[in-house]
């Protein structure tokens, strides 16, 4: 079971980065619409939106982190995905190529259906 806690911790710490991105760039937006000053504090890319939105996503990712019930369910999703039995690559081309062949199959048949019915209703109509 640590395997499967490792790979969560690393889910969470995934999710403070992209969490902090998402609350960076929407704090930078917000205080743009606000007319408000983003000031550069140590150097070119450190603003007052990166920091809050850094602070944002990491404690949010935090509080989830600890939070039991979501916790367990992370544990619980990790722990049903290591017990599924993927397919092969070439399992995986095959299944495909018989999606795109159904598709191009029933594609024709309802163009046909389409066509027709739109020539019907033409000759009907006597708009030809």
């Amino acid at each position: 079971m640590d395997e499967v806690k490792r790979y969560v911790n690393l889910a969470y710490i995934i999710a403070a980065i992209v969490m902090s991105w998402f609350f960076m760039n929407f704090a930078a937006w917000v205080m743009g619409v606000c007319k408000v000053d983003d000031a550069r504090l140590m150097g070119e890319h450190v603003t007052w939106s990166t920091i809050v939105g850094g602070i944002l996503g990491v404690v949010t990712a935090i509080i989830l982190w600890k939070s039991p019930k979501i916790y367990e369910g992370s544990l619980s999703v990790a722990r049903e995905m290591k017990k599924v039995t993927w397919p092969t690559g070439d399992e995986t081309k095959y299944a495909m190529k018989v999606v795109i062949a159904t598709s191009l199959i029933v594609a024709a048949i309802l163009f046909t259906f389409d066509f027709c019915a739109k020539e019907l209703t033409d000759l009907i109509l006597g708009i030809k």
